[in-house]
């Protein structure tokens, strides 16, 4: 299977998709700051990516159960939404700005960044990462982006421009690699 590039895949997954990882991404980090403040307090780093990421799962769910091209995979615990149309499959999670998730990661989700097969997954679809950014202090949402695992490491991240940041015939997403952070 030829290598495609981060334009290809983004191009293949279209506007309409990127739009809707931005809104699963940005609703789910408004919902968990719309908590109450005493519970807030509570949540470590850890307790909030947790709230957040059942945010995206749910939200994800609804916007993508129903959609002609899109099925929901889970892999011994790890879910992944399968986009036929595009050739990706995608992941949520929380991100630092070079694409990386923190977590410790299981063995399917280590075969996931590495590109591997996974049983029920097609091995052609490439395997992305989709989430948000939060600033220093975990409490302010930075952007939503996609990330291309490769591994332990990430061959590019791009930030989705939301749809009131864009100017007219802008593309909806920008790369914000930065050179040398693999």
């Amino acid at each position: 299977m030829p290598h495609r590039n981060m334009t290809e895949i983004m191009e293949s997954i279209g506007d309409e998709l990127l739009d809707d990882f931005d809104a699963v991404a940005r609703e789910s980090h408004r919902l968990y700051r719309s908590y109450e403040p005493s519970v807030l307090i509570e949540h470590d780093l850890r307790a909030q990516a947790s709230c957040t990421y059942a945010h995206m799962a749910a939200g994800a769910d609804r916007r993508f159960m129903d959609r002609k091209g899109v099925r929901l995979l889970e892999i011994r615990g790890l879910k992944v939404w399968l986009f036929e149309t595009a050739s990706v499959a995608i992941r949520f999670k929380k991100m630092d700005e070079d694409g990386r998730s923190r977590n410790y990661p299981t063995k399917q989700a280590q075969n996931f960044d590495a590109q591997l097969e996974l049983p029920g997954l097609p091995p052609k679809p490439v395997r992305l990462t989709a989430g948000y950014l939060l600033d220093p202090t975990a409490t302010e949402f930075v952007r939503s982006q996609i990330a291309r695992p490769d591994g332990r490491e990430v061959l590019w991240c791009g930030a989705i421009i939301p749809r009131e940041d864009r100017k007219p015939g802008e593309r909806i997403w920008t790369d914000v690699t930065r050179q040398g952070s693999l």
